[in-house]
């Protein structure tokens, strides 16, 4: 009898120490850090780019003459793709800010089109957004625009100033920077008068000058034209206007 007491209260004594074991575990594994940070539900690995170069046309007047050799492609297209972590498959919206050019498309994969834009390099930035607790981190690339190695031909264009003609004491007179054909471009103008006054115009092709009455003679104004022109190119054209007494 004594024997049988014993084992029922050791029996006890151990059920009991396991039932309580088994709380502590219970409350200790539903304890929650709240400094801890959540896991995002979605957020962005990576960004791929199929090419990390376009290359444009040339910067030539007319048609374009490549290097023997040198293939120029027509087009400055450069596709996207977005991967994402998003094990719950939560619904998203992808957004995409570029420094240059147009994006086409929208989700994972879109097109990224430099047509248009000058040498030089530029940035793609992709994000995500959705509800619930969506990862705000952003992804960066760059991509290298160039012209196409090409030999382009230079033709100087034609300066001629006109206008002048005569003029009364105290008068005003115009003159005029004539500029054509050619493969110049941003043109710039700067004038000098031998007398009298510039009143408005000075950087454009057209000024006036205006006289006072104690002037007597001609007036020569000459313009010098500045630029992205041929090195041999004539710069710069002068006419006169006579002070008529």
């Amino acid at each position: 009898m004594n024997k049988l007491f014993t084992f029922l209260l050791i029996s006890l004594f151990i059920s009991f120490g396991i039932t309580s074991k088994s709380a502590a575990d219970t409350n200790q594994s539903a304890f929650v850090d709240p400094l801890a940070t959540p896991t995002p539900l979605a957020e962005i690995e990576r960004i791929e780019l199929d090419q990390t170069e376009v290359v444009i046309p040339c910067g030539c007047f007319g048609d374009d003459l490549p290097r023997e050799g040198t293939a120029c492609p027509d087009d400055a297209l450069i596709t996207i793709k977005t991967f994402v972590r998003n094990p719950k498959n939560t619904p998203l919206s992808y957004e995409y800010a570029v420094s240059g050019g147009i994006i086409s498309g929208q989700g994972d994969k879109v097109v990224w089109d430099l047509t248009g834009t000058r040498p030089g390099t530029y940035t793609i930035t992709a994000s995500i957004k959705g509800k619930g607790k969506i990862s705000t981190e952003t992804r960066t690339l760059s991509a290298v625009v160039r012209e196409c190695d090409c030999t382009c031909p230079c033709v100087c264009p034609s300066l001629v100033v006109t206008g002048g003609g005569g003029v009364n004491p105290g008068g005003s007179v115009v003159f005029i920077a004539n500029v054509s054909g050619g493969t110049a471009i941003d043109l710039t103008y700067n004038w000098t008068v031998s007398q009298g006054e510039i009143v408005s115009g000075q950087g454009t092709p057209q000024i006036k000058v205006k006289t006072t009455r104690e002037m007597i003679g001609t007036i020569a104004a000459t313009v010098e034209i500045g630029g992205i022109l041929c090195p041999d190119c004539l710069r710069t054209d002068s006419e006169t206007a006579t002070i008529i007494k």
